[in-house]
């Protein structure tokens, strides 16, 4: 485990039988969180005392769904998710530049998984 990073697959799944649901698959992002960045929040919430996990999520969901936004399909609405933790970086996060970035917190679309297309890289 990374003593600077967290490291998380996050998995946005449209709710069955939604009307507003875009796309009909599944999205997937790999999202690097700056452990510094989720301390620096934390102090800040100095009455609530969440646990960092808690923190790094929600920065990592944040960056991950901006990555998805900047797709004319993005992520449909509502769903479903799925954080998956990780103890090493992923792979893609050496393969290319992250797709987004904000504060310290990197995001990487990988494969979307749709039923009608198939798989696919972006």
């Amino acid at each position: 485990m990374s003593d600077q990073f967290f490291y998380l697959q996050l998995n946005f799944i449209p709710k069955t039988g939604s009307r507003t649901a875009r796309v009909t698959g599944q999205h997937q992002v790999a999202v690097e969180v700056s452990r510094d960045l989720v301390r620096s929040k934390r102090s800040l919430l100095l009455n609530e005392n969440p646990r960092e996990k808690t923190i790094a999520l929600d920065l990592a969901r944040s960056a991950a769904l901006r990555a998805f936004s900047t797709l004319a399909e993005g992520v449909a609405l509502p769903y479903d998710e799925d954080a998956i933790w990780c103890e090493d970086r992923l792979a893609v996060m050496n393969e290319r530049p992250c797709d987004h970035e904000e504060n310290g917190t990197r995001a990487w679309r990988m494969a979307q998984n749709s039923n009608a297309r198939g798989l696919y890289e972006f």
